[in-house]
């Protein structure tokens, strides 16, 4: 049976949960069988453990993040629960006749520790033996509608991200969509392109991953 792995990454403000969401609910009511996963729950856990430790040591939670301790507790928690959980949940989807769609991968992971000025801890691990998704996009927007979004970013701030994310779509081959048209228009494209990875996919696929 086939099943794919999609997953949807872009700076802040430009819809990623949003669009996401939509696509799930009209791929599965054109018949596909699709469950939605949400990335990020994976990472609040040890996040908000951080910012609270950054609080009550009255520290910077991004000079916090770049200390060696955390570091390494960051390399455990992947380990430990952060690719358990999301290796084993997509496999047994998959498994269970499933498609995949998530609103942020390993891509947003990476662009969120760069933005910080540091490698994700074990970064080259985690790109090797996460699953490859089957099409993954990242979703583009004008910078004063994502700080229209995002007030509490700067423009600086949206520049690097968006930076960050242009070189990520070269290196790893993500399908830019831009999100400066009507929802509906943004819904339509991103779900005519995973018909299409539908009918281009193996009858009998095989695990892969992210050799780049």
């Amino acid at each position: 049976m086939r099943t794919l792995l999609v997953t949807l990454s872009g700076t802040h403000g430009t819809g990623k949960s949003t669009n996401a969401g939509r696509v799930y609910y009209l791929l599965n009511g054109s018949g596909r069988k699709f469950s939605y996963l949400r990335h990020q729950d994976l990472l609040d856990p040890f996040g908000f453990i951080v910012r609270r430790a950054a609080r009550i040591l009255r520290v910077d939670v991004n000079y916090l993040e770049r200390t060696t301790p955390v570091r390494i507790l960051w390399s455990l928690y992947f380990l430990l629960i952060y690719c358990p959980i999301l290796i084993g949940g997509i496999g047994l989807r998959r498994l269970l006749g499933y498609s995949v769609v998530t609103d942020r991968y390993i891509y947003d992971l990476i662009v969120g520790f760069w933005g910080n000025h540091q490698r994700v801890p074990l970064e080259h691990l985690l790109i090797w033996i996460l699953p490859r998704p089957d099409i993954s996009f990242v979703l583009e927007a004008e910078d004063s509608r994502i700080l229209a979004a995002r007030p509490e970013h700067t423009e600086e701030f949206i520049r690097n991200e968006k930076r960050l994310y242009n070189w990520l779509a070269d290196h790893f081959g993500l399908k830019r969509i831009s999100t400066s048209e009507s929802f509906q228009a943004v819904w339509k494209r991103i779900a005519a392109d995973i018909e299409s990875s539908f009918r281009n996919a193996p009858a009998s696929q095989t695990r892969s991953i992210l050799s780049k």
